[in-house]
């Protein structure tokens, strides 16, 4: 939408105004004065939109075809001042509105039913603007986000599939000769993922003084809840995934070589990823070599990660992810072959001052709603292992059998 027809949607609100304010007073004559005002502007609207309608028909999308979001900087600008005014449960005006459409016709991204919605009560469900956004994705990445182990494709469909080729199932491409026809390629196992997008939302009580506090505390206040929120949501998923396996039992060390070097494709193998909640790791961590050094090594590329044979090891909470039975499960496979999680990518948001506990306690309530879906993809490329933690029983002093003990006689 250009900045003629949202400054004509601001002359149309205002003229209402006006003839709202003369009925009031009972001046019907002059109202009726001012509405000739207002349909013609009403029907200057119209024809802009039918022209812009037009113009815009050249650059229909395809249906699942994913458009890189490019915003001018001007339009995100002013569009984070008005997702801060739905925040805010501040007045949405015309001109607002138009600058929602503009900024959603601009990045292709309202999913929600009923597209994106503002009265002037204020009651509004926007999109996150594009920087926020990166800035919530920085903020997973710094955090324990397993999605970063799968693969992750945005899509611009609540619905629909993909068709994908795992690596140890691919065959090799056909010699041909020059001029020589290219015929199909003997036997590809190709394996159709469908995905069906579902909406996973939750609500974040805020303060007023929150709210009467500058733009960017808001922001990062919001951002840091949702990037959390959400990396929370996405573990669960995956673990839950995860443990949908059959599992194996992992005795030792060894028994984790040999899924590396034998159970796993060497493709999948060379990928790999090994996840384990804290027990897991503190055992893992506190394994030697017949030389006494530590098996787990640092990854330098990333201070804080440990490699096992070249592989990174992830941790999860026990609290997330449980040892049952002093059995403590370890995932060993590539993530990106096992999983696609298939997300819209964007985050919408609305506020209330009303519904909900946000009357009783005088707080504003601001809800989030994302739509994604966990799908299995190569079972094949993971391996799940329990790993038995069990003590070893305590010697007895007296047991000759005990090679701590020295049998040699008193004298």
């Amino acid at each position: 939408m250009t900045k003629e027809m949202r400054a004509l949607l601001q002359s149309l609100e205002d003229q209402k105004a006006k003839v709202r304010a003369l009925l009031a007073e009972d001046k019907v004559k002059e109202a009726e004065e001012m509405m000739k005002e207002v349909r013609a502007l009403q029907k200057k609207i119209d024809l802009q939109k039918e022209i812009e309608a037009l113009e815009d028909a050249d650059f229909d999308l395809d249906e699942g075809q994913v458009v890189k979001a490019n915003v001018d900087k001007d339009l995100n600008e002013e569009y984070k001042k008005v997702f801060l005014k739905g925040l805010r449960r501040q007045r949405i005006t015309a001109e607002d509105q138009s600058i929602i459409r503009e900024y959603n016709h601009s990045i292709r991204a309202v999913m929600h039913e009923g597209g994106v919605t503002g009265i002037p009560g204020g009651d509004t469900s926007l999109i996150v603007p594009e920087d926020i956004q990166t800035k919530i994705n920085e903020i997973q990445r710094q955090l324990n986000d397993l999605s970063q182990y799968i693969t992750v494709e945005t899509v611009n469909t609540l619905s629909g599939s993909r068709v994908l080729e795992a690596d140890n199932a691919m065959t090799p491409f056909q010699v041909v000769a020059e001029y020589g026809e290219i015929g199909e390629i003997d036997n590809p196992k190709f394996r159709p993922v469908n995905y069906n997008l579902v909406k996973r939302a939750g609500y974040l009580p805020i303060t007023n003084e929150l709210l009467a506090d500058t733009d960017q505390n808001i922001l990062n206040y919001v951002a840091n809840w949702i990037a959390r929120k959400h990396v929370v949501t996405k573990n669960l998923l995956i673990v839950d995934l995860l443990t949908s396996l059959t599992p194996v039992a992992l005795s030792d060390i060894d028994a984790i070589k040999k899924v590396l070097n034998v159970d796993l494709d060497p493709a999948i193998s060379l990928n790999a990823t090994i996840i384990t909640n804290q027990d897991g790791y503190h055992w893992l961590d506190t394994q030697k070599d017949q030389d006494g050094r530590y098996l787990l090594t640092d990854d330098i590329t990333q201070p804080g990660r440990k490699l096992f044979k070249g592989r990174p090891v992830a941790v999860i909470s026990n609290q997330h992810l449980p040892t049952v039975n002093d059995k403590a499960p370890i995932f060993i496979g590539n993530g990106k072959q096992f999983a696609v999680l298939f997300t819209r990518g964007v985050y919408e948001l609305a506020s209330t001052k009303e519904g909900g506990d946000a009357w009783r306690r005088d707080t504003t309530e601001l809800r989030t709603i994302t739509r994604d879906d966990l799908v299995e993809w190569d079972t094949k490329a993971m391996v799940y292992g329990e790993l038995d933690l069990t003590p070893d029983p305590p010697q007895d002093p007296t047991d000759p059998t005990d090679p701590t003990q020295d049998s040699t006689p008193v004298i």
